[in-house]
């Protein structure tokens, strides 16, 4: 019976592929654990963004937010493009770059680790312990967080969602319970400001890399061959290259406001921030589902189907606009209490949704190989998104660096259609 049903569902999304110009069986197949995944993920953290709203003080939340942003802005040498590249490989069977990419992943690290050092020194010398101390911490788990974490898009090569799920799920949810349930002890020492932030952000990064590390260990062992492609690192380098200028717009908009306004003011700003990015996590999901299947496809395919693929993602991102701007209020105002003021800022930035075009046009590139192409978009929209960032900034503080980051999104989708034009 259950077996009769499954057919009559794959039979009905079958028939539907003609409206959605989409594999629906594939995406219904593989789509229903990452979405479980994402669902879960997106509510143990939002979860934990209630508690830092409600237990922590603001000043206190505005740190811990630039200590962890200090973190990804310097993991700009952790070689992230290697995890793209191993993905492509894994798709096409050539599984052997696991091992030799970790110790690769691993000495690059090390250029993070000594960046955050060396912030670590300077805050100490500036009497700031509150940043400096937690910065030494952190600085000794980075290259092994960095390594373990090639097992997730090991797994995504291999179209093994299920698993890949299960992991993310776990890992969020030793992650969230931890600091969950020490911000619920917070309220007995409210005014030892070192010890929070430093458990904070201890908790974060070791709870992280523990699981990281024996998920990779488990991923490792399910090899089934040491074939490597030659061509993997040297593309995972130029990934990274490429993606350089768009690391550091990822996470220079915090360091302006925590530096110009301070921590209470990057509190306010990340919360604005916070909602709409979890929105944007199902299209991430698509993402994920489409490079293993656009790998194995030609440019022609792309170039005819992808457009309106794209255009159809971005109507649907009209009523979910729409209905996250009349929710947004109550949202705030029943979960957020303490940053009711971010309102105005999430209701705008919410329009950033239609950036999802260009993850999608981004994902087909990868998937090809296009690397010249890749520059391209790349860098110029990367010199783009600075020029706004650093004059929306300047022009309207906060506001003005939410306005920059909704038009550079809408640039960024315009332009990736053009150049999937040109695939």
């Amino acid at each position: 019976m259950i077996q009769t049903f499954k057919q009559k569902i794959y039979g009905l999304l079958k028939k539907t592929e003609k409206y959605t110009q989409t594999d629906n069986i594939y995406l219904a197949k593989n789509g229903f654990w990452l979405t479980s995944a994402k669902l879960i993920v997106a509510l143990s953290s939002f979860l934990t963004a209630v508690a830092f709203a409600n237990l922590l003080a603001p000043e206190l939340y505005g740190n811990y937010k630039y200590i962890v942003t200090l973190v990804g802005f310097l993991s700009i040498f952790t070689l992230k493009g290697l995890c793209t590249a191993l993905s492509q490989a894994v798709t096409r069977g050539l599984e052997g770059g696991l091992h030799s990419l970790f110790k690769t992943k691993i000495k690059f690290a090390c250029l993070q680790s000594l960046g955050v050092i060396i912030l670590g020194i300077y805050y100490f010398h500036q009497s700031n312990y509150l940043l400096a101390l937690p910065l030494f911490f952190i600085a000794f788990l980075l290259p092994l967080l960095s390594g373990f974490g090639l097992f997730s898009f090991f797994l995504l090569g291999q179209k093994n969602f299920r698993l890949n799920a299960k992991y993310q799920i776990i890992q969020s949810l030793v992650t969230a319970g931890s600091l969950i349930a020490f911000l619920l002890l917070v309220a007995r020492f409210p005014q030892r400001a070192l010890l929070i932030i430093f458990t904070l952000t201890a908790l974060y990064f070791s709870t992280q890399t523990i699981c990281n590390g024996i998920f990779y260990y488990l991923t490792k062992k399910k090899l089934t061959n040491n074939t490597q492609d030659p061509k993997t690192k040297k593309y995972g380098f130029h990934l990274t290259i490429v993606n350089f200028l768009e690391e550091i717009i990822g996470y220079l908009d915090q360091i302006l406001v925590f530096h110009s306004l301070g921590a209470i003011q990057l509190a306010m700003y990340s919360f604005a921030l916070l909602p709409v990015n979890k929105l944007k996590e199902p299209v991430q999901m698509i993402s994920d589902l489409a490079l293993p299947k656009f790998s194995v496809k030609n440019p022609a395919e792309l170039k005819k189907d992808l457009p309106l693929k794209i255009s159809k993602l971005l109507l649907l991102m009209l009523p979910i606009m729409a209905f996250y701007w009349l929710i947004a209020p109550f949202v705030f105002k029943f979960f957020f209490p303490l940053y009711t003021g971010a309102i105005f800022y999430s209701q705008i930035y919410v329009f950033s949704l239609l950036g999802v075009g260009y993850l999608i046009s981004n994902t087909a590139l990868t998937s090809q190989m296009a690397i010249k192409k890749i520059y391209a978009v790349k860098i110029s929209t990367a010199v783009l998104d600075i020029l706004l960032l650093v004059g929306g900034f300047w022009w309207l503080g906060i506001l003005g660096i939410i306005i920059a980051r909704v038009a550079s999104e809408i640039i960024r989708t315009i332009i990736g259609l053009i150049i999937i034009k040109k695939l």
